[in-house]
């Protein structure tokens, strides 16, 4: 019996680390474009995982359990295994301002970070002190590899492209463009009628392989979800996306998750009670 309080246990500590999740969530149901996290969990049955292997005959008399010996291995628990993050699309608010943007589709922009390049889907942006197109937290946002030289060539032929090879060379500046700016929702920066860039917005082939690396951050640790420039993604100026945080769904979690808990709890202290009583000496 008591060995058995453990699945008790396991579960109070799996809720408990549920209900971290999602009041986390809920602490960024106003954050610019976060996506909620949600918990896994999994049911552990420790015979399942026992190795199979040659039984040792016992030297003295035998006993039933000698011929199957659990070891403690027929405990079951839950663990809460991981969390992943929900990429569904959070609702447009429009806000006017000329450096809001919004990823209406799969896409991210890239982004310059000290620890090297990293995905984002936060648009709201500002200028920097040295004219550089940044995040809120101060990354620099990147433009596409592929730079357009000019919109019409001479001879009437399609524009040439080029491909930079430092980052710092797709660093969108805006120091000598005093005109009104304008984006499309290919991502092309207008100064006035002047092409300055083009955000780079990039896709996955599987977003659920990204790992969040905290300030509304993404990293792609997986070299073989390949990313390409989005063509699935229209991008919104003037508008942010909101988080897609449900408040009352999560609360409803929240309450669901704290229940389960007390539950588990009810169950401890039940064992507890059985296990000083003259039942739980039998």
């Amino acid at each position: 019996m008591a060995d058995s309080i453990w699945t008790a246990v396991s579960g109070a500590v799996a809720q408990a680390r549920n209900v971290e999740v999602i009041a986390n969530n809920l602490a960024n149901a106003d954050t610019v474009a976060f996506k909620k996290d949600a918990p896994t969990f999994r049911e552990y049955l420790a015979a399942a995982e026992r190795e199979m292997g040659s039984i040792e005959v016992p030297r003295a008399p035998i006993k039933d359990k000698d011929f199957y010996p659990l070891d403690g291995k027929d405990k079951a628990m839950v663990i809460m295994e991981s969390t992943y993050t929900n990429f569904r699309q959070g609702n447009l608010r429009v806000t006017y301002s000329p450096l809001d943007i919004a990823l209406d589709g799969p896409g991210f922009l890239e982004v310059n970070t000290p620890a090297g390049i990293r995905y984002t889907r936060l648009g709201s942006l500002k200028m920097a002190a040295d004219g550089r197109l940044v995040t809120g937290e101060g990354h620099a946002v990147l433009a596409t590899e592929l730079v357009r030289i000019a919109s019409t060539s001479i001879d009437g032929r399609p524009p040439q492209e080029k491909s930079p090879p430092p980052v710092a060379s797709r660093f969108i500046n805006w120091r000598d463009h005093g005109a009104m700016i304008s984006i499309s929702e290919s991502g092309e920066i207008f100064a006035g009628d002047t092409l300055v860039a083009k955000l780079s917005v990039i896709e996955f082939s599987n977003r659920n392989l990204l790992r969040k690396i905290g300030g509304s951050l993404f990293e792609n640790g997986d070299k073989n979800n390949i990313l390409k420039q989005a063509t699935s993604t229209a991008v919104k100026h003037g508008v942010i996306e909101t988080s897609n945080v449900n408040p009352i769904e999560e609360m409803a979690n929240l309450i669901k998750a704290n229940r389960i808990f007390e539950l588990n709890l009810k169950v401890l202290k039940t064992y507890g009670e059985l296990k000083t009583s003259d039942l739980g000496k039998l």
